[in-house]
């Protein structure tokens, strides 16, 4: 087959998987909403929250099913592909058991490190080059594996506290991840990505503000577990640092708001320890932070997709530069966090940090 007629037998397919993913999302989680208050599974306001009545939540089953079937059902998959598959699948009924009656984090942790466990021996793991320092490849980059999907998974979840915030900032990844994938004709890879997108895209026509279901940790967990799982799947640059470096920048918007948060809760008091940081509950996070500002929901929550394309752009960017070139793009992506926690410092100061706008502000 020439170039041309692969990349028209993968559009094809990208195609199938996307109208397929989608229309299952919209089909499902509309079921979900009228579902799941049936069998009580709600989120109840409380003063750690921002909505002001019950919303079904659990909306991940809905996304998960429609990411997974159509795969499923034109068999476009490979050994890898199943490892995700599988692993999140585990990942859901973790967080769909505790959107239900609550998991301990130890066990939340556990169920994590035992998926991605399972993922590795299907291939899906980190590569960096750790024999260089005289260490072990695979349980280094096991330990590594382990350690981001545990992490982007609790920054995902940390996120996921505005009217479509989370599932946006999935879909933002997971175009870039696709974008990489047809550079580099990872044609698997972006199957993932597009297959991604169609269950977030058709979830968010119902969570966007204001939203009739949320995610839930089935939703936020699955969704940190895939696009970590996914990032590692991808090959990315033949440099090992750049290879490291642009998933990281691609999902810097979560990465970001959940370090920047743990700092502040420490520094300002709010907490006495790291562990007291992480599960913290409170109204402190970006989104929370600009809506204080005046922008509201809707508003925060456009800029921050806006902040996670500026820096997913640069990103890919980084992917095809010179040194210099990709330094210079580094320091741009770092200039914009630090102009943010300026901002944000600056007018916590002038106003104070218990300003709040009212919750379901449209402005």
């Amino acid at each position: 087959m020439t170039i041309a007629e692969i990349a028209g037998y993968w559009s094809d397919r990208y195609l199938n998987v996307f109208m397929w993913s989608f229309g299952l999302s919209l089909l499902l989680t509309f079921i979900s909403i009228h579902l799941l208050p049936r069998l009580g599974i709600m989120d109840k306001p409380d003063p750690r929250k921002i909505h002001l009545h019950p919303i079904p939540r659990m909306g991940g089953v809905g996304i998960y099913l429609a990411f997974v079937a159509p795969m499923l059902m034109m068999m476009y998959f490979d050994k890898p592909q199943e490892g995700i598959i599988l692993g999140s699948g585990i990942v859901l009924v973790i967080g769909a058991a505790d959107d239900i009656w609550g998991v301990p984090a130890w066990l939340k942790l556990l169920g994590l490190f035992g998926a991605t466990f399972l993922m590795s021996r299907f291939g899906v793991i980190s590569s960096l080059p750790f024999h260089y320092l005289g260490l072990s490849d695979y349980w280094c980059n096991l330990v590594l594996t382990m350690l981001w999907v545990a992490g982007l998974c609790s920054a995902i979840n940390a996120l996921d506290h505005m009217d479509g915030l989370a599932g946006g900032i999935a879909v933002i990844a997971a175009f870039s991840y696709l974008a990489v994938s047809i550079q580099t004709e990872q044609y698997f890879w972006g199957l993932l990505s597009v297959a991604l997108m169609g269950s977030l895209m058709g979830f968010l026509f119902f969570n966007r503000h204001p939203a009739k279901i949320f995610m839930g940790d089935s939703g936020s967990f699955f969704l940190g577990y895939s696009l970590a799982s996914i990032g590692i799947m991808g090959g990315w640059s033949i440099e090992p640092v750049k290879a490291a470096i642009v998933p990281l920048a691609i999902l810097s918007v979560p990465l970001f708001d959940i370090l920047y948060v743990l700092v502040a809760r420490r520094l300002d008091g709010t907490t006495k320890s790291i562990i007291e940081s992480i599960t913290y509950c409170g109204k402190d996070h970006i989104g929370h932070r600009l809506c204080r500002m005046g922008f509201g929901q809707v508003g925060a929550v456009r800029l921050v997709y806006l902040l996670a394309i500026s820096v997913s752009i640069s990103a890919l960017t980084i992917r095809n530069a010179g040194f210099e070139e990709s330094l210079m793009l580094l320091l741009q992506i770092a200039l914009i966090y630090v102009i943010l926690i300026i901002v944000m410092k600056k007018f916590e100061k002038l106003y104070g940090k218990d300003k709040v706008d009212a919750p379901d502000s449209n402005k």
